[in-house]
């Protein structure tokens, strides 16, 4: 979560608007930027999504099956209430370096939609760019955004999600958007030409758990790797390495599961591992964000004044077996003394080393250490082999030093 100044943009053809990538910030006001997404028109996909020989782009309005192959994805990819989108194993999806310049390039599934992309370990769906953010700064495209129909804490438990202004919430924490399975999405986080705001690799809006998110990892993404706003979707064996800002962000009441995950921080680069939250300014607002997250190892940037866990505004969990290393500090503390006390907040069979300080309570500087966290060294962490053949970490060496 990035706290730029806010703006929105406004799409005419296309969406109503983008806004800034912080949920923590409210405000929003409005731009003359409208020429920072390629829409339909200026590509040519009229308002049909449609396969245009190796190109996709356009809204969706019916199932649509894409075939194994190397495709370039073009503007706001939208999969439309009603529709599916099929992706075969072994499919990649690139961003030119002359769409990137046009604009915004992304995929989006709105509330009814679905994507259904399932690779294997030895043909995973990739998505990535020409130009593998070879400028360094920003990302070259836009992830992927999927709003679902389950529950959060906004006010009415509805809201619009941050980029594109789409709906998501709702009561059915069981809905279903589809199926990410090895999916590997590279370079993401494009900004918009004021450079007031970008994009996350994965975000799931109220996403429900009767969507698949497994075997899924984020690479040098400019924003978040995962980012989960309010909803109940699980997620399993899932990889972030070198994102520039936080690797696994949460807020607006997600209560679903992480379950075997890798962080991999560049020393010197990103923010927090985790930045964890469940509504500012509202810290009690139900359903309170406590999801439940075991087995993961992270390796740290090991940045000056800078954590692995960032714990704030209200937000519960259960962690378990945790190991992390290279860290300033392990885990920051800001508001929620009481749901350490009550038990909502808690870490277990945790294993930290290689750090100065391990829990900075900002609240009040009392000690909580021995009520947030059990200490075990011999915490395993995440299961490496669940990642091997299909990613980036793994290619890279994973943890060897």
């Amino acid at each position: 979560m990035k706290k730029p100044i806010l703006k929105t943009l406004f799409v005419l053809s296309l969406l109503a608007g983008f806004t800034s990538c912080s949920s923590d910030d409210d405000g929003l006001q409005p731009t003359d930027d409208v020429d920072d997404i390629a829409t339909d028109d200026d590509n040519g996909g009229g308002d049909d999504g449609v396969l245009q020989g190796t190109v996709l782009e356009g809204d969706i309005t019916e199932d649509l099956l894409v075939e194994t192959g190397d495709y370039s994805l073009r503007g706001a990819v939208t999969v439309k209430d009603g529709a599916t989108l099929t992706i075969q194993q072994g499919s990649t999806f690139t961003v030119t370096a002359e769409d990137q310049e046009a604009g915004v390039n992304l995929v989006f599934v709105e509330q009814g939609g679905r994507i259904v992309a399932e690779g294997t370990a030895s043909q995973p769906i990739v998505f990535t760019s020409e130009n593998q953010n070879s400028e360094g700064g920003d990302g070259d495209w836009g992830g992927i955004g999927i709003h679902g129909r389950a529950r959060m804490n906004a006010p009415g438990g509805e809201s619009q999600s941050e980029a594109g202004q789409l709906p998501y919430g709702g009561e059915d924490d069981e809905d279903d958007s589809g199926v990410l399975r090895y999916v590997r999405v590279e370079y993401a986080g494009q900004a918009s030409s004021d450079g007031q705001f970008e994009f996350n690799a994965f975000s799931f809006f109220a996403v429900g758990s009767g969507t698949v998110v497994e075997n899924c990892e984020a690479f040098e993404g400019a924003d978040d790797g995962f980012e989960f706003y309010g909803g109940t979707v699980n997620a399993t064996n899932i990889s972030a390495v070198g994102m520039e800002d936080d690797s696994i962000d949460w807020d607006e009441g997600y209560r679903g599961t992480i379950d075997n995950a890798v962080i991999y921080q560049y020393d010197g680069t990103g923010d927090f591992a985790f930045e964890l939250a469940s509504r500012s300014g509202e810290n009690n607002a139900t359903p309170r964000a406590k999801p439940t997250v075991s087995n993961v190892t992270l390796r740290g940037h090991n940045r000056e004044g800078k954590a692995a866990f960032d714990l704030k505004q209200g937000t519960g969990g259960v962690f378990d077996n945790i190991v992390g290393y290279n860290y300033e500090t392990m885990i920051f503390v800001n508001d929620q003394l009481q749901e350490v006390e009550n038990g909502d907040l808690e870490f277990t069979n945790t294993h930290f080393y290689d750090y100065t300080n391990l829990v900075v309570n900002n609240v009040d500087e009392s000690d909580i250490v021995e009520e947030l966290i059990s200490m075990n060294e011999e915490a395993t962490g995440a299961d490496l082999s669940e990642f091997e053949g299909w990613t980036r970490f793994d290619a890279m060496g994973g943890f060897e030093e």
